[in-house]
């Protein structure tokens, strides 16, 4: 039953927030509003448990155990499903197993089951693993049935767009161990293989299972999956080929064309879903394919875009939207040119149609909160489907409450992501959608992520280190207290922690400060059934590494735990740079060094002995940036290890490794540290020329008669360029030399209108030039350089005021 606050929120035709607020109901308490709505959510939740708590004792009481026959396990497992209970399904098997009359009908059912239903990755990791570990205790005759297989390898399908494509891999390596590939003849086999080898990019593979199959009489079907295949691994040419040869059979259908259509269009590649939806409309016109997979092609395009800039821009705690968003612009143009007379038709478009544009709008708010503001998703969910009968789905709401809780628009003290995210579940209950999911929670703890203003660090976090540099006291931002009543609400569901709730309430508590209620959630890991993998191990040290007391305990504590469950060659190189930040953070310079020994051990053992891109992939190569930054960052950080800094100092310039912005800020840190004020300036030089070498920017003098002649980096400057100008001039400010800071200042403001020097920076200048009694320098400060510096805040406006004030009395 929800309160009246809760049922007033569900009957407003639009549920906006706003007016409820300026009502005399909560006029005096406006504050309790998301406490309220919270506990709406938490009622019907504890309601509806409670009735299945009841029923589940009434049956137990009343109904003497049967015998287990096959009969009534079928029936079990037929109730399982349409409850979607896979977890009781999974157990009434093994249960089985246990007793010796599982049957391979019986996994078949289960496996298809799971195929069914909606994708639970855990459900179906755990079924998966019984079929490819070493030591399974499936029956003999289970695992070599081939229906059974069949099956298998399709739900391994479900594994291929996820972070677990590695049980597919396993699955498939397993079915070429067990079945004998020289003998096999089953053709529907041969085909699941080859589109399993392609939703994992192998296209040897996919080469392999054709040319095995070149007889004439299987062509027909072969060249239909290989096409799929082919277009899997993006071997554009090849699926002209398979399409040509389906041509000269008279075999190219309106059904294969959709399936391809399909399959790019989930791709996100927006150019071959148009260019193949041509030729369907083309060679059968009177199945012509709609807008559909166009917008699902853009969609997903989005997507792809929105995660890459998640791993790139998000990590390192930026807004996602690039710099250059010249790809951007043009794909929401196509984006615009599509659906610009969509909504203005006289037939309303379908649920599906609409489903797919307010996806597209909510990741496109993601990255762009001003371009795509909430407000536009909402058009369409609180205005358009209402009024054209459109009646939104469970995926709608999902939509929706996923678009709320990942979205940056709300820059407010109050979290109001979480306000929005509440109101959507408040929805879904009146609308009598189940909210006793993963998925919800996944939203709601996700919405609760802290953030300051606009600083979304821990959206997307994977590394300290990858953040900006700051003092460890601002790594804390204030947590929303409700992520322990949406805890609460969750585990009294009886829904434990899966590894996404898991990750992301570790993170808003690591990120809100809160110590205790980390480790102890850590402690309770096994009580939610996870298990500790290398993933989370990574997870703990890199949130770890946000307190030093916490990271000297992870060190200690964690570290001993990971080295007793994890075998060394799981441990990825991710994991080992959380664990470096975890020591700059506690100042450990003897673990650091031994981790740093063990890093370089573990990437020349996995460049000797993998071979496959995927392995290869998750760590640097030896002479690369990437294998020396976290070396050289620890070492330049944590004091004692500098020594071993030099080392790796030299190495780099011996084995000639260019370069990249990491290490220029590190070896530019490191003299800043040893106040090497020389060897900072002909750093400073060196960086300029590398600037030439590799962009074709030519210094420019900034003393042509005067000797020294410095040369100086031309504009337009990045970040980078800023930080070295600002610890250049900071060592011409210590070297008191103010005729040469001033002429770098002239320079400098020749070049740009956007100054980004530091307010340490500026004060130093005009001390310096008071000390010096330069009034016609202050004076130029005053004119020049004042107005082009970026980030001015009241003390700039202040500092100002005092140089008028002496220069112009």
């Amino acid at each position: 039953m929800l309160p009246k606050l809760g049922r007033a929120l569900v009957k407003s035709k639009h549920l906006q927030l706003k007016p409820l607020v300026q009502g005399t109901l909560i006029k005096s308490a406006v504050s309790l509003t998301p406490l309220v709505t919270t506990r709406a959510f938490s009622i019907g939740t504890i309601h509806k448990v409670q009735q299945e708590e009841l029923l589940t004792k009434v049956n137990t009481s009343t109904n003497p155990q049967p015998a287990i026959t096959e009969a009534s396990l079928y029936e079990t497992l037929e109730e399982f499903k349409s409850t979607g209970n896979l977890k009781g399904a999974i157990k009434t098997v093994r249960n089985a197993q246990e007793l010796g009359i599982a049957t391979p009908g019986l996994y078949l059912y289960l496996v298809d089951m799971l195929r069914d239903l909606p994708f639970d990755m855990e459900s179906c990791a755990t079924v998966a693993n019984w079929f490819y570990s070493e030591t399974t205790k499936l029956p003999l005759d289970v695992v070599e049935d081939i229906d059974v297989w069949k099956s298998v390898l399709k739900l391994g399908f479900r594994f291929g767009g996820t972070y677990r494509v590695e049980d597919l891999r396993a699955l498939v390596d397993r079915f070429t161990e067990i079945f004998d590939l020289t003998t096999l003849k089953d053709q529907h086999a041969w085909e699941l293989l080859m589109r399993a080898y392609g939703i994992m990019n192998r296209v040897y593979g996919v080469n392999a299972c054709l040319a095995k199959n070149a007889s004439p009489d299987k062509k027909q079907t072969f060249y239909k999956s290989a096409l799929l295949s082919f277009a899997a691994t993006k071997s554009h040419d090849k699926v002209e080929e398979m399409i040509q040869k389906l041509k000269e059979i008279g075999e190219l259908k309106s059904h294969t064309l959709l399936k391809l259509i399909r399959c790019y269009g989930f791709h996100g590649d927006i150019t071959r879903t148009s260019k193949y939806i041509d030729m369907c409309n083309q060679l059968y016109p009177d199945s012509a394919s709609d807008k559909t997979m166009l917008l699902i092609a853009h969609k997903v395009a989005l997507e792809n875009m929105c995660k890459e800039l998640k791993q790139t821009r998000g990590a390192s705690g930026l807004n996602l939207k690039p710099t250059d968003s010249t790809e951007f612009d043009q794909l929401n143009q196509s984006w615009s040119d599509l659906t610009k007379d969509m909504f203005k038709a006289e037939k309303p478009i379908d649920i599906t149609d609409c489903n797919v544009v307010l996806e597209y709008l909510t990741i496109a708010n993601c990255i762009d909160p001003i371009q795509f503001p909430m407000e536009k998703a909402e058009e369409i969910f609180e205005s358009y489907m209402p009024s054209h009968n459109i009646k939104p789905n469970d995926a709608s709401h999902s939509i929706m409450l996923v678009g709320y809780s990942t979205s940056r628009q709300y820059n407010d003290s109050r979290n109001i992501r979480l306000d929005k995210c509440l109101e959507v579940v408040a929805k879904m209950q009146i609308a009598g959608i189940n909210t006793l999911n993963h998925p919800t929670f996944h939203s709601l703890f996700r919405a609760c992520i802290p953030h300051h203003g606009d600083q979304y660090y821990y959206d997307n976090f994977r590394l300290n280190s990858l953040l900006p540099a700051r003092p460890y006291e601002h790594c804390v931002f204030k947590l929303d207290s409700r992520v322990f009543e949406i805890e609460k609400i969750m585990l009294d569901a009886h829904i434990p922690h899966d590894r996404f709730t898991f990750v992301t309430l570790m993170t808003c508590l690591a990120a809100g400060g809160k110590n205790q209620a980390f480790r102890s959630r850590w402690r309770k890991l096994k009580t939610h059934g996870l298990q500790s993998d290398a993933r989370l191990y990574r997870a703990v040290f890199a949130l770890s590494s946000l307190d030093p007391t916490q990271a000297k305990r992870a060190m200690t504590v964690v570290k001993y735990e990971m080295d007793r469950e994890i075998p060394k060659d799981r441990v990825d190189w991710m994991t080992y740079r959380a664990m470096l930040d975890c020591c700059v953070a506690a100042q450990l310079p003897k673990e650091a060094t031994d981790i740093i020994n063990e890093m370089k051990k573990q990437v020349k053992k996995v460049h000797a002995k993998k071979t496959h891109a995927d392995d290869l992939a998750k760590w640097p190569y030896l002479d690369s940036p990437e294998f020396y930054l976290p070396l050289l960052r620890a070492s330049v950080s944590i004091k004692g290890l500098n020594t071993t800094a030099e080392k790796i100092l030299n190495e780099l310039d011996s084995k000639n490794v260019v370069y990249n912005q990491g290490i220029w800020e590190a070896k530019l840190s490191k003299l800043a540290l040893d106040d090497d004020r020389e060897g900072i300036q002909r750093l400073f030089n060196k960086y300029t020329m590398s600037r030439f070498e590799k962009e074709g920017r030519i210094p420019v003098p900034v003393r042509e008669k005067v000797s020294p002649t410095v040369p100086f980096p031309t504009a337009p400057y990045s970040s980078l360029d800023m930080t070295f100008i600002d610890v250049y001039i900071c060592t011409l400010l210590d070297n008191q030399n103010v005729s040469l800071v001033f002429d770098v200042l002239r320079t400098l403001s020749d070049q740009t209108d956007q100054i980004s020097i530091s307010q340490k920076t500026v004060h130093g200048i005009v001390r310096l030039a008071k000390q010096e009694q330069s009034i016609d320098e202050l004076k130029w400060l005053s004119e020049n350089i004042f107005p082009k510096l970026k980030n001015q805040n009241k003390a700039f406006r202040s500092l100002k005021k005092n140089i008028d004030h002496v220069a112009f009395k």
